[in-house]
């Protein structure tokens, strides 16, 4: 999620970490360690400036707490570069492959030790959501932002015990069609082990060109074995919204969001609209699975069932909270009965989503309790054309409540049995063309009971005030 942030402080830690990623310079020290790239003296003479600016300060006693781990960092690279005696590029073919790519896609050591060194910085934060992404996966990032991209289809996540797995298939997707379920833990791909891995670093193993394939081990919690399944990457449209009318007698309507990106709100606005002309009297929206995405589209989405006020407040570090606020432009529907399914696996932009219905008595809440991610991050690209996602701020639902780590506690509880979750993925499998399980699905047929009892009792949809 990227909220906006003051242009003084990205440019400065956009020049921060631009600074770390190229570090490529020699020091005087340099020459001592037989450096052979031909290229060394000059980058020691555009040094030259800077380290003298250094040295006059150590002999004023002054100390440029920047500049010095930096440096240390810029000798350690040429130690490396000039001694090492192993490879320092590792195979393309491996994980950390892609790390080795420069801008112009070639195998570069600076790059892949800078890029490690970049990632190191990460991890020592201990946030899970604060991460480095190389040049593929931003582009990967972006593509998702838009709508479409080459893969599997299918969204992942990353559980307490490391594992990957399969938030959901995509509609339409070679993921579904290789009958993959949510909950599926990827063990494996392509025979390499995804366990304690970066999950930005599993997708990129996934993705690649169309058409080729892809082998998953998967383990499932049906099965005590772990199965091999080979899918052909192609084109994913992603279609992150799903309805139909769900009742045809009391005109209630269903419409699902898969991930909030740059097509949520349009795709819901149309959704609407075809629903509206259907006589459409209540809704049932589903963010069930939905990991999250883009802060902006949240608001949007929000926007279109709460009437005014904070959709979220947002606390960056040292300041106070500033709120995100309803967009009126977004009540170009009318105002329908609403009941929200969320579950375990409602993170993020859901929740502010979800929180901000809550809050405002916009709608029910039914299911699960959500994960309880309050934390915002910004993406800051780089020059090289990778970037890095760092948390950046704490987020508060409208009514000042803090679900970091405790989640949204739904107003009407609907808990899944292992049984129940069974005979769900046992009935996507044998309807793939269904978009929702009225049959098995306890949380839905609650949702849909609360509507009609709603109904019965005089609510109907309303224009806007």
């Amino acid at each position: 999620m990227t909220p906006n942030k003051s242009s003084t402080r990205r440019i400065a830690l956009v020049l921060l970490v631009s600074v770390v990623t190229f570090l490529g310079g020699f020091s005087f020290q340099d020459l001592m360690h037989g450096v052979k790239n031909p290229d060394s003296l000059t980058d020691i003479i555009g040094q030259m400036p800077h380290n003298l600016k250094v040295g006059l300060k150590a002999v004023a006693g002054e100390s440029d707490p920047i500049s010095q781990p930096l440096q240390s960092y810029a000798d350690a690279l040429a130690t490396v570069q000039a001694d090492y005696y192993g490879e320092i590029v590792p195979p393309l073919t491996s994980t950390a492959g892609s790390d080795a790519l420069n801008s112009n896609g070639k195998a570069d050591s600076t790059t892949y030790l800078t890029y490690s060194a970049i990632r190191g910085m990460m991890a020592s934060l201990n946030d899970r959501y604060t991460r480095f992404l190389n040049p593929k996966a931003y582009s990967d990032m972006q593509e998702e932002n838009n709508g479409e991209f080459v893969g599997i289809g299918a969204q992942l996540d990353q559980n307490a015990k490391s594992q990957i797995y399969i938030v959901k298939p995509l509609p339409n997707s070679p993921a579904l069609k290789a009958h993959l379920m949510a909950g599926d833990i990827i063990v494996k791909v392509d025979n390499k082990p995804t366990i304690n891995k970066d999950i930005t670093l599993v997708v990129q193993e996934i993705r690649g060109p169309k058409g080729t394939p892809v082998t998953l081990t998967i383990l499932r919690k049906s099965s005590t074995h772990p199965v091999n399944v080979t899918i052909y990457r192609d084109y994913v449209q992603q279609e992150v919204v799903e309805s139909e009318m769900l009742d045809n007698v009391h005109k209630i309507g269903y419409i699902e969001l898969a991930s909030f990106n740059e097509e949520s709100d349009p795709q819901i606005g149309e959704a609407l609209t075809k629903l509206q002309a259907q006589g459409m009297k209540a809704l049932v929206f589903d963010l069930r699975g939905n990991p999250g995405g883009l802060l902006n589209a949240a608001q949007d989405v929000a926007s279109r069932f709460v009437s005014n006020g904070p959709i979220v407040w947002v606390k960056e570090r040292g300041g106070d909270p500033e709120s995100l606020n309803v967009e009126p432009r977004q009540h170009d529907h009318p105002k329908y009965p609403l009941a929200v399914l969320v579950n375990e696996d409602s993170a993020s932009a859901s929740e502010i989503t979800s929180g901000a219905i809550k809050d405002s008595k916009a709608g029910v809440l039914i299911g699960h309790t959500t994960f309880g991610k309050g934390l915002v991050q910004t993406i800051i690209p780089l020059q090289d054309k990778s970037a890095v996602a760092i948390t950046t701020a704490h987020y508060f639902t409208p009514l000042m409540t803090d679900i970091n780590h405790k989640g949204i506690q739904p107003d009407i509880t609907v808990l899944l049995s292992d049984q129940d979750e069974r005979l769900m993925n046992d009935y996507g499998n044998t309807h793939p063309s269904d978009i929702v399980d009225l049959k098995y699905d306890r949380q839905l047929d609650a949702a849909v009971k609360n509507l009609t009892d709603r109904l019965a009792k005089g609510e109907r949809p309303e224009s806007w005030h």
